[in-house]
């Protein structure tokens, strides 16, 4: 009965700048990629970063927060903001 990709509350393998995890799900959150990818933000304001995901044809940013349901197979790209 389970559907390939769609797994509510186990675990997802998912890339977050090339870098493969496995994680719980059923959701990640913005700091939750940050943190993983030991992207460091301590003492910098979090609206510095960027984080995008796309899987299949389906792509969307987080900003800090917000979350989006995991898919196996998701990418990230996440890191400090190009803005000045």
């Amino acid at each position: 009965m389970n559907q390939q990709g769609h797994n509510p509350h186990g675990e997802f393998q998912i890339f977050i700048n090339t870098n493969s995890y496995k994680v719980a799900g059923p959701k990640i959150s913005f700091e939750q990629v940050l943190a993983l990818d030991n992207i460091p933000t301590a003492g910098i304001d979090l609206g510095l970063f960027d984080v995008a995901w796309k899987h299949g044809n389906n792509v969307g940013t987080l900003t800090p927060g917000q979350s989006v349901d995991l898919e196996n197979g998701m990418k990230f790209d996440a890191g400090k903001s190009n803005r000045s």
